[in-house]
């Protein structure tokens, strides 16, 4: 019973951690960056497939010259490691330009959420190619 319960509390969390990565997909398409950057922990940072480490500062500063032009999300995974932390991960198809070069991409991500103040945040992003 209890792990019925247990399972039944994580559900509204998996399906928000969801959409929180589906929503700042979307801001960024928008351009949105203050939008983007406040689901971003101020301790945040990204390792992109190539390697390079990225802060938050320095990812909204790289996104400023970027250009979503469609993308796709899916096979989303969520693993609540308690009741304040999760891992999320996924699988993104995507075209962007970046820095007027045409960039196709097809990654696995691995994004840490937390919730900090009563709030979902993310904490890092590590992307790699599939």
């Amino acid at each position: 019973m209890q792990v019925q319960q247990s399972r039944e509390q994580e559900l509204p969390q998996a399906d928000t951690l969801i959409a929180c990565e589906k929503e700042t997909w979307r801001l960024i398409q928008q351009k949105n960056l203050n939008g983007f950057a406040s689901y971003l922990a101020e301790d945040f940072y990204d390792i992109f497939p190539d390697g390079t480490e990225r802060t938050k500062s320095e990812l909204l500063d790289f996104l400023r010259n970027a250009e979503l032009k469609d993308y796709q999300l899916g096979n989303f995974r969520v693993t609540m490691l308690n009741n304040n932390a999760a891992v999320v991960t996924y699988h993104v198809d995507a075209h962007a330009v970046i820095e007027r070069k045409q960039i196709f991409m097809q990654n696995a991500v691995t994004a840490g959420w937390a919730r900090r103040a009563g709030k979902w945040v993310n904490v890092f992003a590590i992307a790699s190619a599939r």
